[in-house]
């Protein structure tokens, strides 16, 4: 069986904020009844009804009303119709003129007292107020006089009432702050329709709301001491109840936005502002650019025209005597004109050092570009770019100076071997009388044909670094370029113990390049398998399409040490035995990478321990 997860249980959450909602007229109820218990003293005595403060309040309405009238017209016969039937109204009053004469009076009873006397404006006499000794009227006295006794009777329980609805409406509240925002089946907080409005709109509606459901109560009290007390009592208590609703969404929806983060952006005043810093970055930006288009020449001649005009300007202020604005303008001309020379200045010498540190050879030097006036700053890349560039073009240089030492070195070493084992086997043959003249022509055939092969290479090596191999590329099968390739080096990889292992795509992988031109890649890196792989290994081989291109890739266990780089590797004339004592020039995958390039590919050589791998990279072919 499952368990409810309250959190997010809609029927928790509705039945949390019906209950909040319920208890806030429950507390504003028993604020009213303590507030007036306490204004009436209700905690030593059961209160006088006649006589509360609501009663009382009641009957200064009518009175006020009354009076109003009566200084209107200056006569009583309305207030005969008005103010003479009992069934109609509960309020007793008499008026006298200034010499204390009874004007008119209401009073049908003995006994009725008229203790409230207020004087007239302008000394014109007096009224006296009071209530009937018998409520026989419905009036608004008659309903102050209920809710007065039926406040009490709240009153009696108001503070522990308000106490547990108070404790139970914040823990309310909590729960809500909880649960806004969480929806079953998600793991975080989610967004609701509430939240879908723009929060200052909401918090807009939220508040015409209170306002109006403010007046509306407001205006019903006003009528509750003189009418129907049921109905408007009924009508506030509508308006705080809807209130409460307005005011709990308004907190639970307040809490959602707060657990989504950045609230503050689903607001009408944030996209309004946000357009207009779009606008004026935009409008600035436009401006930088039209003033980046600008020469500095004249850039320099407009500045210095409007320093001009802005000084005629100060001038012409003098000479008229308006001293105030001329000494404004040039206050602003100091504080600006000043410290923004400093600064050209500044940028100006910064720029100056960073030019004599280059002319004086030094090239790692670099100019601080950070905070410099657009033209300024691309001065100073522009230097640093100048830096840049012939520190590279000095590695460069200095890279093949050294490589063309390495390849003096080496060529005339590798040169050098074969041909004196051919002049001095040739002596030897010039010396032998036959006995060993086929020893003799062997080794003289195996250096010849060494050194043939280097000069292929380093012609071969020539061409492929000049681009002067012609590249004939067509659409070829990558899958039958590899099966080929293994299957001439059936016998080599025997030979050497390999045991090649092919993996090909299930799908044919076609390739856009020179067959020729591969054939000799693959030549190159299986060669140098069979040489130097380490025997009764597994030599991978495979090809798949990798970005859009078709790569094919070479692993193997080195024989012996890999004690040097992938790029060390890549060099020509270097071999992967650093002491030289096997066959072969080091040019193989030099050549290899350039034939790769020409056919707009790449050679990568990756080495883990003796793990060494080979990826051949080709365009691929639809």
């Amino acid at each position: 069986m499952s368990k409810t997860d309250w959190t997010k249980s809609f029927w928790a959450k509705a039945a949390a904020f019906a209950i909040a909602v319920i208890l806030v007229p429950v507390i504003v109820v028993n604020g009213v009844a303590l507030f007036y218990g306490l204004e009436d003293g209700w905690w030593s005595a059961a209160p006088d009804a006649r006589h509360s403060a609501l009663v009382t309040e009641a009957v200064y309405q009518r009175m006020s009303d009354v009076v109003g009238a009566y200084r209107a017209e200056q006569n009583v016969e309305f207030l005969s119709e008005w103010y003479t039937d009992p069934l109609k109204t509960n309020y007793r009053f008499a008026i006298y003129d200034e010499a204390g004469a009874k004007v008119f009076d209401n009073i049908t009873a003995d006994g009725e007292a008229l203790d409230v006397s207020v004087p007239l404006e302008g000394g014109k006499g007096r009224i006296e107020s009071g209530i009937a000794k018998e409520f026989k009227a419905q009036d608004g006295i008659y309903w102050t006089y209920m809710l007065t006794d039926s406040l009490y009777k709240v009153f009696r329980h108001a503070i522990p009432v308000l106490a547990c609805s108070a404790a139970v409406l914040i823990f309310l509240i909590i729960y809500l702050a909880r649960v806004a925002g969480r929806r079953p089946g998600a793991e975080g907080p989610a967004a609701g329709w509430q939240e879908k409005i723009p929060f200052d709109i909401y918090l807009a509606v939220v508040g015409l709301g209170l306002f109006g459901l403010g007046a509306l109560a407001a205006e019903a009290s006003r009528f509750i001491v003189w009418s129907d007390l049921p109905l408007y009592i009924l009508l506030d208590t509508a308006c705080i109840a809807g209130a409460a609703i307005l005011c709990t969404a308004l907190w639970m929806t307040f809490c959602a936005r707060v657990k989504l983060g950045k609230w503050w952006r689903n607001t009408l005043i944030f996209q309004v502002l946000r357009f207009l810093f779009l606008a004026i970055k935009w409008f600035f930006r436009g401006i930088g650019r039209v003033i980046s288009g600008i020469p500095l020449v004249w850039k320099t001649a407009l500045g210095a025209a409007l320093l001009t005009v802005y000084s005629l300007l100060i001038l012409i202020f003098a000479m008229n005597r308006v001293n105030g604005a001329a000494v404004v303008m040039w206050i602003l001309a100091a504080v600006t004109l000043f410290p923004l020379a400093i600064i050209c200045a500044l940028q100006l010498r910064r720029l100056q050092s960073g030019g004599a540190a280059l002319a004086a050879g030094d090239l790692g030097a670099r100019i601080d570009t950070a905070h410099m006036f657009r033209d300024f700053k691309r001065h100073g890349e522009n230097l640093n770019d100048i830096s840049r560039g012939m520190e590279r073009a000095v590695d460069q240089q200095l890279r093949s100076e050294r490589l063309k030492t390495e390849l003096i070195t080496n060529v005339s070493h590798d040169i050098k071997t074969p041909l004196t084992s051919i002049i001095n086997y040739v002596d030897l043959l010039k010396k032998d009388d036959g006995g060993q003249s086929e020893e003799y022509l062997e080794v003289l055939d195996r250096q010849s044909r060494r050194l043939k092969k280097l000069t292929e290479d380093l012609v071969e090596m020539s061409k492929a670094s000049s681009g002067n191999i012609p590249v004939n590329a067509s659409r070829r099968s990558a899958n039958e370029l590899l099966s080929q390739a293994v299957g001439e080096y059936s016998e080599k990889f025997a030979a050497a113990e390999l045991e090649p292992v092919l993996t090909l795509p299930e799908e044919e992988l076609f390739v856009w390049a020179d067959g020729t031109l591969v054939w000799r890649i693959l030549d190159n890196i299986f060669s140098n398998a069979c040489k130097y792989a380490l025997r009764g290994t597994r030599f991978y081989i495979s090809a798949a399409e990798q970005g859009g291109k078709a790569v094919m890739s070479f692993k193997n266990v080195s024989r012996e040490k890999l004690n040097i780089s992938a790029d060390e590797l890549m060099e020509r004339f270097v071999r992967g035995d650093a002491a030289r004592t096997g066959e072969g020039s080091g040019l193989g995958l030099n050549i290899a990478k350039s034939l790769a390039e020409l056919q707009g590919g790449s050679l990568e050589l990756a080495i883990d321990g003796d793990l060494f791998r080979a990826d051949v990279t080709l365009p691929k072919a639809a």
